[in-house]
């Protein structure tokens, strides 16, 4: 955008770019999942990002939650949402002007991991 564009209407009044099962590298049952796809929707002009949220592993020696990303109860990969984030983080980094980006939350986590990834987001 412009720098003399102003945003100052309701998020509503907006058309936006909007991805689903960002994360997919192909089909919903058994396919890989990706950070890069992050990156790739980005940079195809995606403004919202869908993540699945799922409870991941517990570090007991760290006592950290660590959240994932992926199609639940499938086949599909884990990633990491704090990788996810990174990427975002890193985007808007280099690409300062390409306001608003929205992550959609499908959050399926347990108190300990939503503590969790609100920790990430505070932090990245």
């Amino acid at each position: 955008l412009p720098p003399t564009t102003k945003l100052d209407q309701p998020l509503s009044y907006y058309w936006i770019n909007t991805s689903h099962n960002t994360y997919l590298t192909g089909d919903q049952l058994q396919s890989r999942s990706s950070v890069e796809a992050y990156s790739k929707a980005l940079f195809r002009g995606c403004k919202c990002l869908e993540l699945d949220c799922w409870d991941g592993e517990e570090s007991k020696k760290f006592k950290k939650f660590i959240p994932v990303v992926y199609h639940g109860h499938t086949l599909t990969t884990k990633i990491d949402f704090r990788s996810i984030c990174l990427v975002v983080d890193n985007y808007l980094k280099d690409n300062p002007t390409s306001y608003p980006i929205i992550l959609s939350l499908e959050n399926h986590c347990s108190h300990p991991y939503q503590r969790s990834m609100a920790d990430l987001m505070k932090e990245i």
